[in-house]
């Protein structure tokens, strides 16, 4: 047996189909290539438990870039999973699907089998977490979104997350969080600020407005499809609130 084959064959029983249904992936993202490689690296060097941090501000684009990742890298894992941590029940449901996404692949999935349609959702969070700890279940991938409200120093609120309790405790594994705080810090730390390429800019606008954009010295859109008669709309500012369109 070859060592691929021996690595199939150890992760067969682990592996879960690939899918981000729970999450909403917006049409036009703009890959940030500089960010995707910071998360590859982080999450391919060195040994054991490998995790990544991605904060910035609320709607900068942190979500879409795990979103990114996870899409281009699903190959890598054995199995992806996405969870909601905004608040503590959130991430309680999140495990709850997990466990049920495990359960319709593998039935007699050790750690699982004893969950019922009553078990407590600690229950089914700790469960969920031994079958990740196992010797054998290590090239997962775990996403953490929405950690805005973390349980750290300067923090007063009694809803707080507490993150530590919802980590699975073996060495191995790799985690991705999403946060808006400052303060978490959790593997490798990257910063997702505003675009800084204008074409990437462009390319946001020409993606939702189905039309070429440029830069000839005014912003510019023009049709994707040609047409006889040349149309093309210019936008230029007329004033720090108005636009004029010229056509």
């Amino acid at each position: 047996m070859t060592l691929s084959t021996a690595r199939i064959s150890s992760n067969e029983s682990f592996s879960v189909v690939f899918s981000l249904s729970e999450v909403s992936e917006t049409e036009h993202f703009v890959a940030r290539q500089e960010e995707l490689n910071a998360i590859h690296k982080a999450l391919s060097e060195g040994s054991g438990r490998r995790a990544v941090t991605l904060h910035g501000l609320g709607g900068i684009g942190k979500t879409q870039l795990a979103i990114a990742y996870a899409n281009a890298h699903c190959g890598d894992y054995s199995a992806v999973f996405w969870l909601n941590i905004k608040d503590e029940d959130s991430v309680k449901q999140s495990y709850s699907r997990i466990a049920r996404r495990i359960l319709q692949e593998h039935p007699l999935a050790s750690c699982l089998n004893a969950i019922t349609d009553d078990s407590k959702l600690d229950e089914i969070v700790a469960a969920v977490k031994r079958w990740l700890e196992h010797g054998k279940n290590t090239q997962w991938l775990m996403v953490f979104d929405n950690y805005d409200n973390p349980k750290v120093a300067g923090n007063a609120d009694s809803a707080a997350v507490d993150i530590r309790r919802f980590l699975p405790e073996a060495h191995h594994g790799s985690i991705i969080v999403t946060t808006r705080s400052s303060k978490v810090s959790i593997g490798r730390r990257t910063k997702v600020g505003k675009l800084e390429d204008v074409r990437d800019s462009l390319q946001i606008l020409s993606d939702a407005s189905g039309r070429e954009a440029a830069m000839d010295g005014k912003l510019s859109f023009y049709p994707r499809r040609r047409s006889t008669d040349a149309y093309q709309t210019r936008m230029q500012p007329s004033s720090s609130k108005n636009w004029t369109a010229y056509r």
